[in-house]
């Protein structure tokens, strides 16, 4: 009786099935022939059901073994050893070419990711596993009735806990896929709009003008009521003009005991009406429109930023926010008094960041702080080939970095290295979770 032929039997394994999107995963391909070539796929849909895609192939080992942690691609979306390269090297292709995008993700809901190991062209396994924002028991209280608007997330297990206020940058809205992950490392997030932008909550204004501190004062004084939380450790943690807002809120209510600013402003900007620069303050205090930077564009200045549109080239902002704030000195109005912030800073910046001088700014804030003997820790976490979107609450762990928006005819820069930015963002969490740790404690 002839013996049957083997057949090989593939298995494409990605481990756990389940998992935060800040913890590793593994993934593994094994049944195959030594040293064969198989090209592993990922894809998942964010948050506005566009399709997110990456792919690199692989040489199997003497086994017929692929395994992430232990090999690099031979080439692909990403070239390095990273077991979460294939996560983090999505992007959206439109007509062959990669579209540029924020990969969109607000609410806390599971991603799904699939992979497919393909073979000359066939397709031999395939897998699918969710990452998630939220871990079990974390809940949210959506918060609707006060003088704020904003979701609260809570950990798990008893309190009272520590709690971060999380604060949006120039896009307004709120961003409860981050509040949700902090909660789910221990500590409390309050995802807080204080301006819609083009999100649509409603119930607090459209526009970044003239918003009142009290708002955020508001939301301090209700978390102090709140059973579930430690009022005495509260921290704010803000990006971009959030990062400016959450220096200023330091320096202004004693009851903040930590900052986190990302790509941070030690300077107050003018206001913003759908994006765009006003003639007016961004912020009020007790009645009054705080001071604020002025941008100017001149004529050569415009007629530049209209060829770079008509060229398809990144539009930056870094030379115009130098050119307006370069010639204040340190006792200008604009500038926020982070002396008086009760409690360690840390300021996040990537060198390369194209929006706006985040380096410079921060900079300034340490020099500013030694100056004045500030009696708490201060650190500056600033990374190389990274731009504007280094870190929480906007680069998230394992998610594809923001390094450059297409918004009509204007493809706008953020600066950054697509693996520089990816590691940055998943050190600058860490560094930002041991920060609070320590500080909140």
């Amino acid at each position: 009786m002839a013996t049957q032929p083997m057949l090989n039997v593939y298995q494409l394994e990605v481990t756990p099935t389940a998992s935060l999107i800040d913890e590793p995963v593994s993934v593994r391909v094994s049944g195959l022939q030594p040293h064969q070539h198989v090209t592993l796929h990922a894809q998942t849909l964010d948050g506005f059901r566009q399709c997110w895609q990456s792919a690199a192939t692989f040489a199997t080992d003497g086994q017929g073994v692929v395994d992430l942690s232990v090999q690099k691609p031979l080439s692909g979306s990403y070239d390095e050893l990273d077991p979460l390269g294939l996560f983090w090297s999505m992007s959206i292709s439109e007509k062959g070419k990669q579209k540029k995008a924020f990969f969109a993700r607000n609410k806390p809901r599971p991603l799904t990711v699939t992979f497919q190991a393909e073979v000359d062209g066939e397709t031999i396994a395939t897998a699918s596993i969710q990452r998630l924002f939220a871990a079990p028991g974390v809940t949210s209280i959506p918060v609707t009735d006060q003088d704020f608007v904003g979701t609260l997330f809570l950990p798990s297990g008893p309190g009272p806990h520590p709690v971060a206020l999380i604060l949006n940058g120039s896009d307004g809205g709120m961003r409860e896929c981050a509040a949700s992950l902090l909660a789910s490392r221990g500590i409390a997030g309050l995802a807080l709009t204080y301006f819609s932008g083009f999100s649509g909550i409603e119930d607090c204004p459209r526009d970044l003008i003239e918003i009142p501190l009290e708002y955020f004062a508001s939301a301090i004084h209700w978390l102090q009521a709140q059973e579930a939380i430690d009022g005495e450790k509260i921290a704010v943690i803000g990006h971009s003009r959030g990062g400016e807002l959450a220096l200023l809120l330091g320096a202004t209510f004693p009851a903040i005991k930590a900052v986190v600013s990302g790509a941070p402003s030690i300077f107050t900007h003018c206001g913003l009406r759908n994006t765009q620069p006003v003639s007016q303050s961004a912020w009020t205090h007790e009645g009054k429109p705080l001071p604020y930077v002025r941008m100017k564009t001149s004529f050569l200045e415009f007629m530049h930023n209209s060829w770079k549109i008509m060229r398809h080239q990144p539009l930056t902002l870094r030379a115009s926010f130098l050119k307006a704030t370069g010639r204040l000195n340190e006792n200008d109005a604009t500038i926020i008094p982070v002396e008086k912030t009760r409690g360690p800073v840390l300021l996040i910046s990537g060198k390369d960041d194209l929006l706006w001088p985040a380096p410079i700014y921060a900079e300034q804030t340490v020099k500013r702080l030694k100056k004045h003997n500030h009696p708490y820790p201060v650190e500056h976490l600033c990374y190389e080939q990274t731009g504007h979107f280094a870190c929480f609450p906007y680069g998230l762990p394992s998610l594809p970095p923001m390094i450059a928006m297409t918004s009509g005819p204007v493809l706008i820069g953020f600066g950054g290295e697509t693996a520089s930015q990816a590691h940055a963002q998943a050190d600058s969490w860490q560094k930002i979770l041991a920060f609070l740790a320590a500080s909140l404690r």
